[in-house]
């Protein structure tokens, strides 16, 4: 299934942590508050953000983490997403950006959303895509021994 949304920044709210060692790209940080507003997704968004970006060049990079609550095509829950972008000199490097929903973090009507998206930034806003699916959690396995096996 796809869904579609714009969103908007409300807040962002710089970590005020500073990183030590010098790049060409610096370290930033951020807490950001985000609402989404149709037509498929509605709700809201607490999302940790870090970044590296030389505003000499134009180029870098970000990674972020969103804890959403609100609607997707009609299912009310929370889930969490990740996602990564990049731009080279001001051109955005379009196999560089990813999306996707963390397994297994959905509540309510949106337990066991899984999927990958993107998102789109341009002189009309900034909008979301969503492919997602819904497993039926018939395939639950024991969290501790699948925490066992990422361990070296």
């Amino acid at each position: 299934m796809r869904a579609n949304g714009s969103f908007k920044i409300e807040s962002w709210d710089p970590n005020g942590r500073e990183v030590d060692v010098d790049t060409g790209a610096p370290l930033v940080g951020a807490f950001i508050v985000r609402t989404f507003d149709g037509p498929d997704i509605t709700g809201r968004s607490q999302v940790l953000f870090t970044g590296a970006f030389n505003e000499e060049t134009g180029s870098g990079t970000y990674v972020a983490i969103d804890a959403f609550e609100g609607e997707i095509l009609g299912r009310r829950g929370t889930l969490n997403f990740w996602h990564t972008s990049s731009v080279r000199r001001g051109a955005f490097i379009g196999e560089d950006a990813a999306l996707r929903i963390v397994p297994d973090s959905g509540t309510g009507a949106l337990a066991g959303a899984r999927g990958s998206g993107v998102i789109h930034g341009d002189d009309e806003g900034e909008r979301i895509e969503l492919d997602l699916e819904f497993d039926d959690g018939d395939d639950v396995v024991d969290g501790e021994a699948a925490a066992g096996r990422l361990e070296p």
